[in-house]
């Protein structure tokens, strides 16, 4: 194994990773925007977030319980086992829904759900070398990805080939990836034997299971509410107005990418200062962490407001110039979003996490209401998930500073509202 590298280079290599990875898939989306219909374009963000609140909860958070699991604990390969059976079971559930649900649009949503899956794949790999604190290969993988990927539907718009063409190639390049190099060079880096014997151990599978039943449901209920305006828009004013609202509502991603790379990065050190008792270096972190992520959003809101008019019909189609409000209103979401976002990964390396569950059912529960008593345009929709999103923070933060002063004075408790289940 590789020596680690710094936070400071880790925190590059994420960010410029990731930075790229997102940018490509949003110049992916600015393609389609540009050369298919607005409904074909509808139908395959449609697919996008059908398959979501699927694959993610189904993924468990696994890459983040490896990276801070004990040393003695379970082993990688008992984690990547685990990825295994939970994909497939994603995949499964996919294709029964959609089948049952939109059969019209199952090719889509079929393709974009093995997408998924393959990345998901990846992603327990990439906990490999987050470990060890080589998220530079992390970052290279998700460069090599979406440039190819954005050259790949490049090439097929040239070639004149449909929506679902172009996510039949993307499906064969992004899996030949992962099997050449993700499943092969991670190991190499981290100082991982490739598994040999019994695939799954029957007791080890069930205490992962038990580990991550709290996050599934937290997961299904985080993605589906992220999702459900997009259900919304798409019911209520169609396709084309889910292509709009789904090419600005985009900019959200790019965002995160800057944020998740982060928080990736610290979460093992917060692991250990919290394990350590280091409360005092453990808060400062999470603090210093947390204005990084306000300083964002804020200039992601001035950034719209000075320029929002211009960027959109360069980006898009001049149609797009109308909605520079919506982008406005986009920020101000993503602001409020970004101010919780490592609180929750503090929360996790406190092994606390079942506290997020009634949080997000809450905040999902305020969302719905809004939106069925209020979202008769674009506009509407974004402030009803400002409205979810604030809840959200609140709760975060207030969950925390409880958890946080019980624990801290008291240690873990057996029984009750404080129990450390995991």
């Amino acid at each position: 194994m590789k020596k680690r590298k710094s936070l400071k280079a880790n925190f590059v290599f994420a960010l410029t990773g990731n930075l790229l990875y997102t940018i490509s898939q949003y110049l992916v989306l600015t393609l389609l925007i540009k050369n298919f219909k607005a409904d074909e374009v509808g139908t395959y963000l449609y697919a996008v977030s059908f398959v979501l609140p699927i694959v993610i909860p189904f993924d468990m958070q696994l890459r983040n319980f490896y990276t801070t699991e004990r040393k003695d604990g379970f082993s990688f390969h008992d984690y990547q086992a685990f990825r295994l059976v939970s994909n497939a079971l994603a995949m499964l559930v996919i294709i029964v829904s959609a089948l049952l649900i939109r059969p019209e649009m199952f090719l889509t949503i079929f393709l974009v759900g093995v997408i998924r899956i393959i990345e998901s794949q990846s992603d327990i790999y990439y906990a490999t070398v987050q470990r060890a604190e080589r998220m530079d290969y992390i970052s290279y993988s998700k460069f090599a990805k979406g440039f190819s990927a954005l050259l790949l539907v490049i090439i097929c718009i040239y070639l004149g080939l449909d929506v679902n063409q172009i996510l039949m190639g993307w499906c064969a390049l992004w899996f030949a990836i992962l099997l050449i190099f993700d499943a092969r060079i991670t190991l190499k880096i981290s100082g991982i034997n490739r598994r040999v014997g019994i695939v799954a151990k029957k007791e080890v599978f069930l205490s992962l299971l038990k580990m991550c039943l709290p996050v599934l449901l937290l997961s299904f209920v985080d993605k589906f509410a992220a999702n459900y305006p997009n259900y919304i828009v798409e019911g209520k004013l169609g396709l084309s107005a889910l292509a709009i609202f789904g090419g600005i509502v985009y900019f959200r991603s790019i965002g995160v990418q800057i944020i998740n790379p982060l928080g990736a990065i610290v979460a093992p050190r917060l692991a250990n200062y919290w394990s350590e008792g280091k409360y005092k270096i453990f808060l400062n972190l999470l603090k210093r962490t947390t204005l990084n992520a306000f300083l964002l959003g804020i200039a992601g809101i001035v950034v719209a407001m000075l320029f929002g008019k211009w960027i959109l019909p360069l980006l898009y189609t001049p149609e797009y110039g109308a909605y520079t409000d919506l982008l406005v209103l986009v920020m101000v979401y993503c602001l409020v979003t970004y101010l919780y976002v490592y609180t929750g990964t503090a929360l996790t390396c406190m092994r606390v996490h079942w506290v997020k569950a009634p949080i997000h059912i809450i905040a999902f529960g305020v969302l719905a209401t809004l939106m069925y008593f209020h979202s008769n345009t674009l506009n509407d929709i974004v402030i009803n998930m400002i409205a979810g999103e604030t809840v959200m923070f609140l709760l975060y933060t207030v969950s925390f500073w409880v958890l946080f002063n019980k624990i801290k004075a008291n240690g873990y408790v057996p029984k009750g509202l404080f129990k450390n289940i995991v």
